[in-house]
């Protein structure tokens, strides 16, 4: 499946790439995750290790661009508080991600590669 290097967000274009190690991911080089989002340099990082499957790699994506939608729109109730992931907004936004990934791919408008 191709996956996009680009995405634009409500007018803001974000630069996506993929890096092969969670420690990657990170933009400061600090932590390890799946994906991250950086806002300053509109950048969306992914970890895309051998072993992830397509739907975990767009839900990654979906989550990460929600992020973007949340701050850009300023929706508190999916606020997540930067990197505070035992926040309950930021457990409800990455279900959010993974209900509209499974949806895509459940009803065949995006297609395993």
């Amino acid at each position: 499946m191709q996956l996009p290097n680009k995405v634009n967000i409500l007018g803001a274009e974000y630069k996506i790439t993929y890096v092969d190690k969670p420690s990657d991911v990170d933009i400061h080089g600090r932590y390890s995750y799946w994906g991250q989002v950086d806002h300053w340099t509109r950048t969306i990082r992914i970890y895309k290790g051998k072993e992830r499957t397509d739907e975990d790699v767009w839900q990654t994506i979906f989550h990460e661009m929600l992020h973007a939608i949340v701050s850009q729109l300023h929706l508190n109730c999916l606020d997540c508080n930067g990197e505070d992931y035992s926040n309950n907004n930021h457990k409800e936004l990455d279900i959010l991600a993974t209900t509209l990934v499974d949806v895509l791919f459940r009803n065949g408008w995006m297609n395993k590669g």
